[in-house]
């Protein structure tokens, strides 16, 4: 039995078992360049999994004195962890976020299946089961997290790093950005500044966040933050994401001088900030917003987990992934009885509002990356129509009576997908 993970409830919320297919994730950043001094840490492997042996060296040690089965061991230039619920795995298997996110492992040979959760965690989750021929980008990893690729066999992999930016581009400096009250609610004083990354005049980038106007503006929208590379040539900095009307945003990287960090998983409404205490510099690429193929703004999914939220729903969450609208215009909840009841959280455990209203009618939904999947319901019910696409594949999305809203979603446990939409303009809830 695998220390990664030693239970597992498929969510059941759909009446059909699908076969998990992991495509690969699309890149604003494919071909890039290695970066030379601002490189990310992991590099470009092609190796044979190793057995790795978890020895109990303290508590709680829940599995026993010893176990080992075949898994990735990580190179010690990428700093990988060796400790998990008092066992010390030989050699280190799990990856950290920062280092995760943004790579993609594909399987030569054999079968694997990737993993991902804290280190103090009693369990990870699935994120993918990959086998000869398959692979998958690694997205959405919160920065307390670590990644695991195990297996019952020995397999083959490779494995590509999150790419960074061209190195021939000159390093730019932070700037001091100054955040002044103009509104309400402004819950940290009148005035306060910071160092960050200002990001070009025509990237986007708003100004406002919780009453503050901010200067220059910090906050890129993630249509164009999906799939930037971000590169620290000095200092430190912590990389953050949330909506500009969030009390809290999360971190989702923390990097120094050397490493770089490819953005991904930021929902539809939520905004990227790079910031510190202190000034930094760094390289930026920013992230075409368009799909080629299509022309339209490609919209990435958040990782997400369906929770009971009623006393009479009990059981492990749901775990896959949503394209999350403003929550003015959808609802967090299914609307189900019983043990069907959820409530949909991001990783944080921010609420997501996947559940379209009536406005879903006529929305063209095109696949840009992994399995999608597309849900036409009347809410509130346990009957719906389920429309499954591949890269490339299109669904416009007609509710037949008494249906009265959809949902854009993937297959259980995939983590990541993303989308263009054509005459998908969310409208307020009755």
């Amino acid at each position: 039995m695998h220390l990664y993970r030693m239970t597992h409830r498929s969510r059941r919320r759909r009446h059909l078992s699908w076969l998990l297919l992991v495509v690969a994730h699309a890149s604003c950043m494919d071909g890039a360049p290695s970066t030379g001094e601002a490189r990310h840490v992991l590099e470009e492997l092609s190796e044979t999994s190793q057995v790795v042996t978890w020895t109990c060296t303290a508590s709680p040690c829940p599995w026993g004195d010893s176990l080992a089965n075949p898994a990735i061991a990580w190179p010690t230039s990428a700093e990988p962890t060796a400790t998990r619920l008092g066992y010390t795995a030989s050699p280190a298997p799990y990856l950290s976020a920062d280092q995760a996110n943004g790579a993609t492992v594909s399987i030569t040979s054999g079968t694997a299946s990737l993993y991902a959760g804290a280190p103090a965690a009693d369990s990870h989750r699935l994120l993918a089961t990959l086998s000869a021929g398959q692979l998958y980008q690694v997205t959405g990893l919160a920065s307390d997290e670590v990644l695991s690729v195990q297996s019952s066999a020995a397999f083959q992999y490779q494995v590509t790093p999150a790419p960074a930016p061209d190195p021939d581009v000159a390093a730019l400096n932070s700037q001091t950005a100054t955040w002044t009250c103009t509104d309400s609610p402004c819950p940290w004083g009148t005035t306060l500044t910071g160092h960050a990354l200002a990001w070009a005049a025509d990237a986007g980038a708003i100004s406002k966040r919780l009453g503050y106007t901010v200067s220059p503006a910090i906050y890129l929208p993630a249509s164009r933050a999906n799939g930037t590379a971000i590169a620290i040539v000095t200092g430190q900095v912590g990389v953050y994401a949330g909506r500009p009307h969030d009390s809290v945003h999360r971190q989702i990287a923390s990097l120094s001088a050397g490493q770089s960090f490819e953005v991904s998983g930021l929902s539809s409404g939520e905004v990227l900030s790079v910031q510190s205490d202190a000034p930094f510099s760094y390289r930026v690429q920013l992230c075409d917003p368009t799909d080629p193929t299509t022309g339209e703004d490609v919209v990435h999914a958040i990782a997400a987990s369906w929770v009971c939220n009623i006393p009479a729903c009990s059981g492990d969450p749901w775990t896959g992934a949503v394209i999350n609208w403003p929550d003015w215009a959808a609802y967090p909840d299914n609307a189900r009885a019983g043990f069907q009841s959820r409530s949909v959280f991001a990783s944080d455990n921010t609420p997501l509002f996947p559940y379209m209203g009536r406005w879903a009618e006529g929305c063209e939904v095109t696949d840009v990356s992994g399995p999608v999947l597309i849900i036409e319901w009347q809410r509130g019910t346990d009957v719906w129509r389920e429309t499954l696409l591949q890269p490339g594949q299109s669904h416009t999305i007609h509710l037949v009576p008494p249906e009265d809203g959809a949902m854009i979603e993937t297959l259980d446990a995939v983590s990541s997908f993303s989308v263009s939409l054509k005459h998908c303009t969310p409208q307020a809830l009755p």
